[in-house]
Formats: structure tokens, C-alpha cells, sequence
């Protein structure tokens, strides 16, 4: 079908009385009306489990066709019944972003240009018509320079925006994405909420699910689910304002609570300058508070395994990956016993590929990585697991067995341990990270956040001396981001030292003692969150596609110092104190 043709469908999809059952579920996952019209830009907010990713999927038209379940009402897309018509009806009508980018890709392609003309070939696109079109698309998703790379040999934040490039080339008037930020660095992130905005005013109907707050506030209207109901539609201001987020347990995103605390009106909640004059307004009339510390109460945890902690060190360390350029180019990296270490940069910068050598996952072309002083090349991966735990981004590169309980199990085992003991660090990391409820239900049928979960469990049960995270908090809520942090805390204060690749500014700022900014391979700051994130550092975290947490930026504004965090910001502004749990 040529662009032409799929531009005849109307931009609209509409949800009339739908409710959506899943095999073996007695309640409905989802039960709503819902219009969105050509032109408009609709966010979907809610907790971890609340309904989006299956709005998403029936908005779509995956649900039933793809995905099982028994719907009622109706659902029109682009003016097709998506319930009573065949797939190919849809085709060229609707395209759907999904979260996970391994879920998008054909993994047939060995190039992006070629993985972005699969689609157009399906529709019959001409060869003439076709390069232009994905030329464009490139552009404007900033990853012209990929398009001769294989798509399987990039970052996750890469593949992510290949994907959205690929539904992006087809040109459909209908657009429904699940969380289509939740891999990109804080400047793909505002890339693709300007994008989106942009889509819309061509004519675009576009539904988002997504827990990014600087994508749901570009939103004409945001949605917010729980348990598959509509709580609120509005503007998103009042959407994700306090009066609606709180009962449901989360939290108002930092520049809502700050604007909620100076008074602006829902309109006003995103408008960072004007939430910085109206706080310096009411800073006038309020005594300077004294510095503040604002923390979750602390989680009770301590290791059943009394290993010792070692020293880490990567030595000018070179990598490249087969056919490609280096992507480390003499990183020196030594991480302390003990010590929290938070690495940060754009998507493709080389974090994944530095941390991966710290367990043998992957090798040094040149230099060395040594544990407690011994070189560690030749050590097997399965040894050095016993010492450095890595929790994967995408949890579906670790997961395999048929239950929570066995694969938090399955690592207690490799070390060889039985009886009371394996049984008690399950029940532990089952407990510290929210799974004791599912541990019999199989992985795969949890949503993308708790299969997270799972696969931290898995490695806590273990009790590694080295805890590395890869992006532990994509995905998560509020909560999930608060017992994630707690997790990591805990772990600090037992004496074991924690790594995290994260594009979470404020969780690095806030569970973090050092933030190590990498750029194209290289280290290129290493110090305090309240160094790295200070307003002379602003240039060098924007070269690097990053942006300092909005507490670190208001506060330094405000004349209020170093505020990492949004609840130590609100307490020294006599704010309500916020909840963290």
C-alpha cells in the first residue's frame, strides 16, 4: 500500500465500551472508552500493572489477534472494525512501538536502512519512493549515522530508536507506542516527545504509554489507569498532578510538585522558568530553610554470605566489536570496595561494553581488568560470577526457566548451595524485591517491570560482593523506582559495592556517592553527583546527551546549593515532605 493510499484512512482510533480478559484471569485487564482523534497526542499514565501495555496492544490491533484474550465492545481504527477485520486491513493504517526493541526488529536484516525498508516492502512502497522516505526518518530521529550498521550490534537505546523508526518509515496516520523512551538517554527522550508532537500536528492520531514524565507533559490530554479504569483524562497537569496520583500510591513527577508547592496552575506545571520565578517569589516570603536530607526509611537487609569485598579496576581498556570501530578507547576505571557507582552517558557512549568486562561477559582487545589486583582474562565467566552479579537490561537475555521461584533458585544452586541456606536467600530476594506473591508464575507471563525484578532476584539470591545493574529502573514506576533504591542502599550499608548503568539522572544523584560520565568511549567526568550535576558542568552532560536531575537545576537556581534529589528540594523549600516508599 504507497503512502497515498494510507493517508485515505481517518487519523482516529476509537475504543467504544471495550473490556479485555486474558486466559485464565477472572477480572478484566481492561475496561474503557476511549476517542483519539487525527491531530491529537494522548498519554497513558499509571502504575506498574495498571493496564497500559494492554490499551496499547488493543489500540493497536494486536489484541486478540496476536495477543490472546476475549475482548467486548468495539475498537476502530483508521475506520476499520480491528476486531471483525483481517490484518491486512490494517496494514499501512495503524503502527505500534513496543517497549522492548527485541520485540520490534525482524533480526533478519543486517543493516538499519535495510530493517527500516522491510516494512515499506510489505506495503509495496516503490524502490524510488522508498529511500527518500527512510532517508527522512533517519534524520529526524537523529540516527542517520546508523544506517549501515547492524541493527543487533547497537546500544539499547540505539535499537530503541530504530524501532520507532520503523513504524515511523510506513507513514501511518494512526500511532500507538508503549513506552517508547523507556531505553533512551534524557536527550533521545525529549527528542522523541518533540517528535511525537510534531506527528500530531501533521494530522497524526497518537497514543502514548509511558512512565516519562517529559513525554506525557507534550500530551493534549493524558490518561490515567488503574486496574484497567479510567481514573482521569485531562490536561496532563492535572492528570499527574497530586490530587490524582497520590491516592493510587505514586507520586507527582518533580517540576508537578515544585509547580503545586509555588502555586501555578495546572497549565503552568511544566514550564520550568516559570516554576523557578514563582518559587523565587515564594522563597521572598518563606525564611531560608536549613539544608535539608530527605531519604526512604531505610530497607533491613544483611548478607547471609560473608564474602569479602574486592577492589575493581579496568586498566586502558580497549574494545571493539567485530567489523566496527572501538567502541572503549583506554577507559581507566577503579571502583573502591564498598563504593556506589553510578555511570551515565548517551545511548551508545560504551557503559554496557565497559561494565561487561567486569564480569568476563566480554574481553579486552587491549589493556586489563583485575579483581583484587589479579588479572582476570582468563578467569571463567561462571567463577567470576560467584564475585560480580550483572543484572542484564533487558531481562529476557536472562530469564529462561518456568517459574519466579526457579530462576531466583537457579543461581543458588550453580554456587552449591543446598537445604535452609538456598532456601532462605530465595525467600530473601524474593522478598526484597516485591516477587513473593508470583514466585509460581512463570516469568514470561509478567509484564517487562517485574521480569526486572526477577532478574535482579536472581542475582541478589547469590549475594555477589559486586552488584552490577544495566538501566535497573527502566520501565519501573515510582515505587519501583523507590524499592530499586532502597535495594541499592541496602546493599551500600552491608559493605558491597554497586555499579549501575542508569539514564535516570535523580536515582543517580540520589543512591550514588560517584557519577562516572562517559562520551564516546571515554571517561569524561568522574566525581559527586553534586559535582557532576553542578550548573558549570551543564555544557559537558549536554555533549553527552544528558541533562542534570530537576532538583540539581532548580536548586542551584534557587541559590539552595546542592539538592540532588526532589524530596531534599521541597523539604528546603518548607515543602510537603514527599514519600519515597
Amino acid at each position: 500500500m504507497s503512502e497515498a493510499i494510507a493517508r485515505v484512512a481517518t487519523a482516529r482510533v476509537a475504543l467504544d465500551g471495550v473490556s479485555v480478559r486474558y486466559p485464565g484471569r477472572g477480572d478484566a485487564a481492561l475496561e474503557l472508552s476511549l476517542t483519539v482523534e487525527a491531530g491529537e497526542l494522548v498519554g497513558v499514565a499509571g502504575r506498574t500493572g495498571a493496564g497500559k501495555s494492554t490499551l496499547a496492544l488493543t489500540a493497536g490491533g494486536f489484541v486478540p489477534r496476536v495477543v490472546r484474550a476475549r475482548v467486548g465492545g468495539t475498537v476502530q481504527i483508521g475506520g476499520v472494525d480491528a476486531l471483525r477485520s483481517n490484518g491486512s486491513d490494517l496494514a499501512g493504517r495503524v503502527g505500534i512501538v513496543f517497549s522492548t526493541p527485541a520485540n520490534q526488529l525482524s533480526a533478519s536484516k543486517p543493516t538499519v536502512r535495510e530493517e527500516l525498508a522491510f516494512g515499506l516492502e510489505n506495503l509495496g512502497v516503490l524502490r524510488a519512493e522508498m529511500d527518500g522516505r527512510i532517508d527522512g526518518v533517519l534524520d529526524r530521529l537523529a540516527i542517520a549515522h546508523l544506517a549501515d550498521r547492524d541493527p543487533f550490534a547497537l546500544s539499547g537505546g540505539e535499537q530503541q530508536r530504530v524501532a520507532i523508526a520503523s513504524i515511523l518509515v510506513m507513514g501511518t496516520s494512526v500511532l500507538i507506542l508503549d513506552e517508547p523512551v523507556a531505553q533512551l538517554d534524557p536527550a533521545g527522550s525529549r527528542g522523541v516527545a518533540a517528535l511525537l508532537r510534531q506527528l500530531a500536528g501533521e494530522g497524526r492520531a497518537i497514543l502514548c504509554a509511558e512512565h516519562d514524565s517529559g513525554v506525557l507533559a507534550v500530551a493534549d490530554r493524558c490518561l490515567v489507569l488503574e486496574s484497567g479504569r479510567a481514573v482521569v483524562l485531562d490536561r496532563p497537569g492535572v492528570a499527574l498532578g497530586s490530587a490524582v496520583q497520590r491516592p493510587l500510591g505514586l507520586e507527582p513527577p518533580a517540576l508537578v510538585a515544585l509547580a503545586e508547592l509555588a502555586g501555578l496552575p495546572p497549565a503552568r506545571a511544566f514550564d520550568e522558568e516559570a516554576v523557578v520565578a514563582a518559587l523565587g517569589r515564594l522563597r521572598q516570603t518563606r525564611p531560608a530553610a536549613p539544608p535539608a536530607s530527605a531519604s526512604a526509611p531505610a530497607m533491613d537487609w544483611s548478607p547471609l554470605r560473608g564474602d569479602a569485598t574486592p577492589a575493581i579496576a579496568a586498566r586502558n581498556l580497549v574494545h571493539r566489536y567485530p567489523g566496527g570501530p572501538d567502541v572503549l578507547h583506554g577507559v581507566d576505571l577503579v571502583v573502591r570496595p564498598g563504593e556506589g557507582v553510578a555511570i551515565v552517558g548517551q545511548n551508545g557512549s560504551g557503559k554496557t561494553t565497559l561494565v561487561k568486562h567486569l564480569n568476563g561477559l566480554l574481553r579486552p582487545d587491549a589493556g586489563s581488568v583485575g579483581i583484587e589486583g589479579s588479572d582476570i582474562r582468563s578467569v571463567a565467566v561462571g567463577t567470576l560470577a560467584r564475585t560480580v552479579g550483572f543484572v542484564f537490561q533487558n531481562p529476557d537475555d536472562q530469564l529462561f526457566n518456568r517459574s519466579v521461584e526457579r530462576e531466583v533458585a537457579f543461581g543458588t544452586h550453580n554456587l552449591g548451595l543446598e537445604g535452609r541456606l538456598a532456601r532462605e536467600l530465595v525467600d530473601r530476594a524474593l522478598e526484597l524485591t516485591g516477587l513473593a506473591s508470583v514466585r509460581t508464575v512463570n516469568p514470561y507471563d509478567l509484564g517487562l517491570s517485574v521480569r526486572k525484578l526477577v532478574a535482579l532476584a536472581s542475582v541478589l539470591a547469590m549475594e555477589p560482593a559486586v552488584l552490577v545493574l544495566d538501566e535497573p529502573t527502566t520501565g519501573q514506576d515510582g515505587p519501583g523506582v523507590a524499592r530499586i533504591g532502597s535495594i541499592v542502599d541496602a546493599y551500600r550499608r552491608a559493605g558491597r559495592t554497586v555499579i549501575a548503568i542508569t539514564h535516570d539522572m535523580e536515582f543517580a544523584a540520589g543512591h550514588f556517592e560517584r557519577v562516572v560520565v562517559m562520551r564516546d568511549g571515554e571517561i569524561v567526568a568522574d566525581a559527586s553527583p553534586a559535582e557532576v550535576f553542578a550548573p558549570d558542568r551543564a555544557a559537558l552532560l549536554a555533549s553527552t546527551g544528558l541533562v542534570a536531575p530537576v532538583a540539581a537545576r532548580l536548586g542551584a537556581r534557587l541559590g539552595l546549593g546542592s539538592t540532588p534529589s526532589i524530596a531534599m528540594l521541597l523539604a528546603a523549600l518548607g515543602g510537603p515532605a514527599r514519600s519515597l516508599g
